[in-house]
């Protein structure tokens, strides 16, 4: 994985000489789609694995009382959603842009989050700008990118807490919150937030936050984190618009 003074790097030579950017967009996706291709391989084998598994329990129900049955499905999930999440980060850079509505957008993702909460101790709110812009975006990775962002709030707070969902502009940007007031993350954690393959949770795959910071970044936008442990986060998402 590139670090990000390597891109810093090769940001730099593609604006030194059209040929730097040239062969460095060529080795990107040549790796965008060398990651494709293991994630495609690995994927069929483990989708035969799964059905297997799930036709086993179906016609064998007792197994579900054998030792070790039950974390190895609890695994085969595991590794389905790490293989769904390495594609997503794979592909994070590729936008089909579109005019967004933003404040249908975001209207139409608290209402998502807020169905998803209903029934438990854990108080939603939003802020939103009564009039907020049209912006060109992929609507689709946004919203999967603000969604990691509210679903790690809620994983937060551990059942109960407040979650404020907010959207505003500032001069030419549009600013997008998440804030809890859970257990917030540790100083020593801020530095590998973002990194890929790196995780603070015990059942995490280190993908979740990276995919946020590649599809905001891709928008030409940037991804900030203050947080307090024991106190709660914030994320802000800036995305500049015309």
């Amino acid at each position: 994985m590139l670090t990000k003074n390597d891109e810093k790097q090769m940001k730099a030579l593609m604006n030194e000489r059209e040929d730097f950017r040239y062969i460095i967009e060529k080795l990107k996706e040549e790796q965008q789609f060398t990651v494709s291709q293991i994630s495609h391989e690995i994927r069929n084998p483990v989708t035969l694995i799964n059905s297997s598994l799930q036709l086993i329990e179906k016609q064998h129900p007792e197994v579900r009382n054998f030792a070790f049955w039950n974390q190895t499905m609890e695994d085969m999930m595991f590794l389905r959603k790490l293989l769904d999440e390495l594609s997503s980060f794979n592909n994070g850079e590729r936008l089909a842009l579109q005019e967004m509505n933003v404040k249908s957008w975001v209207e139409a993702l608290a209402g998502s989050i807020a169905t998803h909460l209903r029934d438990t101790d854990i108080d939603f709110s939003c802020d939103f700008q009564k009039e907020l812009p049209y912006i060109t975006a992929d609507d689709t990775k946004l919203h999967q990118a603000v969604y990691n962002l509210l679903r790690n709030a809620v994983e937060a707070l551990d059942d109960c807490g407040h979650i404020i969902f907010r959207a505003y502009t500032q001069e030419n940007n549009l600013i997008i919150q998440v804030i809890d007031d859970g257990c917030g993350i540790r100083d020593e954690d801020l530095d590998t937030l973002f990194a890929p393959f790196v995780t603070h949770k015990k059942c995490g795959s280190g993908l979740g936050l990276a995919i946020t910071k590649r599809i905001v970044e891709a928008h030409d936008g940037c991804l900030k984190v203050k947080s307090t442990l024991g106190s709660g986060t914030c994320f802000t998402i800036l995305l500049p618009f015309c």
